[in-house]
């Protein structure tokens, strides 16, 4: 009786364990393909804000390396500045030309053309998130450089310490002129200012 129950809880453990290599051989295949929406959506909102961008070709350049060739061309196909700005990003991971991914619908849908060419979808919103807070970075320090330029901004005088009486004589200038606040009568001594 021991035997047939030892070799029966044998049998069970073997099917048990099968069953589960079997589960996790197809099951984490399924799962890994399966997309993060937000992550899609992130992506999607990430292209739109870089639209927006005034010019970005140096910065493009110098981050993806991307040739002049190839930003000529999608100026000349009349791509936005998101657009060329994830064809770079591809482009520098799998080394595809503007004119070959374009062709393969790529602009339609990046996250899928990523995913088939065996990309990280993943690294590439994050990559283009950190390139667009960079982008708006630089914009800003050129428009703050250009209102730095056109005015004229005279240093102020170090007041020091001085700056608290400076800023107590402003505040007694609002106040009523003086006036003594007792009279002492048959002391014969006249205050200062008085006659």
């Amino acid at each position: 009786m021991a035997a047939v129950l030892g070799a029966n809880y044998m049998s069970t453990r073997r099917t048990f364990l099968g069953l589960l290599l079997l589960t996790l051989a197809f099951g984490v295949p399924l799962f890994a393909g399966i997309e993060r929406p937000e992550l899609s959506a992130s992506l999607t909102n990430t292209i739109a804000k870089l639209d927006r961008e005034p010019q970005l070709t140096d910065l493009i350049r110098r981050e993806y390396g991307t040739s002049d060739e190839e930003l000529r061309w999608a100026s000349e196909h009349s791509l936005s500045w998101g657009e060329i700005s994830a064809l770079a990003y591809i482009q520098a991971t799998t080394g595809k030309s503007f004119a070959e991914m374009t062709g393969q619908n790529a602009p339609r849908d990046f996250w899928t053309y990523a995913e088939n060419a065996g990309m990280n979808c993943e690294k590439m919103a994050h990559s283009l998130e950190s390139f667009m807070k960079r982008a708006e970075r630089e914009r800003n320090s050129r428009i703050f450089d250009r209102l730095r330029a056109s005015r004229r901004i005279y240093p102020s005088p170090d007041l020091g310490s001085g700056f608290g009486l400076f800023q107590e004589a402003l505040d007694f200038r609002h106040l009523d002129l003086p006036q003594p606040t007792k009279n002492h009568a048959g002391s014969g001594i006249l205050a200062k200012g008085e006659k």
